[in-house]
C-alpha cells in the first residue's frame, strides 16, 4: 500500500514541508514584529553629548553635571564613583511623568548602574552628596517651576575604569539621552 503513493502526492507532501519552512519565520516575523518596534524605540541610540561643566535642555529642564569623582572602594581593585548632577527644571508636570535612568560607562563601552545603597565611603568623604536624592520623580517634586533638582548617584566599578561618562535617560525623551564626557 505505501507503494501506492503517487508522483503527486509525493510531490504535495515535498511543497507542503517546503511552504512550511517559509511560512514559519513569517509567522514569528509578523507576530513579533510590534515587540521589536517597541525594543528599537525603547533603546537609547540617539546621544545628545554635553562636555562636563555646560548645560543641556533635555525633556523639561536644563541639567548640569557638577561633578564626577572617584573615591576609593571597599578593596584595591574597585572604585566608588560619585555622580553629582542638576536640573533647573522648566516644566515639572513633564519630569514627573517620565522614569529616569542614570547609566555610568567607560572608555571600553562597559556600563555601570547605580549602587542600590549609597556607599560608606561616600557618607564619610562627601556626606552633603550622600543626602541628596536619586534622579527621579521624588527629586523634581521639591524642585517646583524654574527651581533646580540635585541629584547624586553612586557606582562601584573596577578601579582600572577610565574614560568614565555618565548618562541620564527620560523614558519621555527617547531614544535621544544625555551623556555627559
Amino acid at each position: 500500500m505505501a507503494e501506492a503513493i503517487s508522483r503527486a502526492e509525493r510531490r504535495r507532501y515535498w511543497l507542503s514541508l517546503a511552504g512550511l519552512g517559509f511560512a514559519l519565520p513569517v509567522a514569528v516575523l509578523v507576530h513579533s514584529w510590534e515587540s521589536l518596534e517597541a525594543w528599537r524605540s525603547g533603546s537609547d541610540r540617539d546621544p545628545i553629548a554635553v562636555d562636563r561643566g555646560e548645560s543641556q535642555r533635555y525633556a523639561g529642564a536644563e541639567w548640569r553635571l557638577t561633578t564626577l569623582s572617584r573615591l576609593p572602594g571597599g578593596s584595591a581593585d574597585e572604585a566608588v564613583v560619585l555622580a553629582e548632577f542638576e536640573a533647573r527644571i522648566e516644566d515639572p508636570g513633564l519630569l514627573a511623568e517620565s522614569p529616569c535612568a542614570v547609566v555610568l560607562t567607560d572608555a571600553e563601552g562597559r556600563r555601570w548602574l547605580p549602587a542600590f545603597l549609597t556607599r560608606p565611603v561616600v557618607r564619610k568623604m562627601q556626606p552633603e552628596a550622600a543626602d541628596k536624592p536619586r534622579c527621579g520623580g521624588l527629586a523634581f517634586q521639591g524642585a517646583g517651576t524654574h527651581g533646580t533638582a540635585r541629584m547624586a548617584e553612586t557606582f562601584v566599578i573596577p578601579a582600572t575604569a577610565s574614560g568614565l561618562a555618565l548618562s541620564v535617560t527620560l523614558a519621555n525623551a527617547r531614544p535621544r539621552h544625555l551623556l555627559f564626557r
